[in-house]
């Protein structure tokens, strides 16, 4: 199953969210190959428990919208920008609504 993300905001998670690629998602995945403990431009990314969970809060998110793009970068076309494009977005919205983001391990 992978990594899932979920933005949650005042302890409740947010179902609906708009997605860059149009209609709506509720969580953000299928980037889990871009995340590497031995990547140094990944301060936040590369520390998330791929079997646990792991909170960032909104002061870290625009660390982790910097790493994201980074990680654009080398994005393969579909799931995999698609996720990361999920996850910017759920990113943005958490700092704007001082919430956490949850990742999810499997």
């Amino acid at each position: 199953m992978g990594i899932q993300v979920e933005l949650r905001v005042a302890n409740t998670r947010i179902r609906q969210l708009p997605d860059p690629a149009g209609g709506l998602f509720d969580a953000a995945g299928d980037f889990d190959r871009l995340i590497s403990r031995g990547n140094p431009e990944l301060r936040l990314l590369a520390w998330v428990d791929p079997h646990g969970e792991t909170r960032l809060g909104a002061s870290q998110m625009q660390q982790l919208v910097t790493e994201v793009a980074l990680l654009l970068t080398q994005a393969a076309a579909g799931a995999e920008h698609s996720g990361l494009m999920r996850l910017r977005t759920m990113a943005e919205r958490c700092a704007q609504d001082n919430g956490e983001l949850v990742f999810v391990g499997d």
